[in-house]
């Protein structure tokens, strides 16, 4: 709770927030932005590894809500066993393609979201708990619990915009696979 009071009122006055794992709870301060997408009623995904349950939660919260979400995933990574992407398919509003990887070095890693007009989301974590400081708090837990990353927001209206016309760039590639 402290750390969402601690965002509310420095995102009125900042324009970009960095944050690091696993000494802030990633996870807590992305969901804060994604509920975000409840005023556009847009969402634009692509995440490299995706195995974090409570945001496959609210990606499913903010679908029946009438937010369309746009996801774009690795196709390889996707078959990873503790994978997420599962819980979306089919889902109302949430639209999934992947990268048809051709070979080892082919492949889609960017972690970002982006909320037209809002926030645009980038960093190193992907969404696992691991990645995002979820499993732990303040350096409080061993280090094979967490991965040391980052993610950046950044509530500028000309960088949404750059970023979410790359977003449409691959998510149209012809190569794509359809998820859904």
């Amino acid at each position: 709770m402290i750390l969402v009071q601690f965002i509310i009122p420095l995102s009125v006055y900042a324009k970009t927030l960095t944050y690091f794992s696993p000494q802030n709870n990633l996870q807590n301060i992305d969901i804060h932005w994604l509920n975000k997408s409840l005023k556009v009623k847009r969402l634009y995904i692509a995440m490299y590894s995706f195995t974090d349950y409570k945001i496959a939660k609210d990606l499913i919260y903010l679908a029946h809500r009438g937010v369309k979400i746009y996801i774009y995933r690795d196709d390889k990574q996707m078959k990873d066993r503790t994978d997420r992407t599962y819980m979306l398919k089919n889902v109302r509003n949430i639209y999934i393609k992947a990268k048809r990887g051709r070979g080892f070095w082919n492949i889609m890693h960017d972690k970002i979201f982006i909320i037209p007009g809002i926030v645009f989301r980038e960093g190193s974590a992907n969404w696992s708990p691991s990645a995002e400081g979820a499993s732990c708090y303040g350096y409080k837990c061993g280090s094979p619990e967490n991965q040391d990353n980052n993610a950046t927001y950044i509530a500028n209206k000309r960088e949404t915009y750059i970023a979410l016309h790359n977003f449409y760039h691959i998510w149209n590639r012809k190569s794509n696979i359809d998820v859904n």
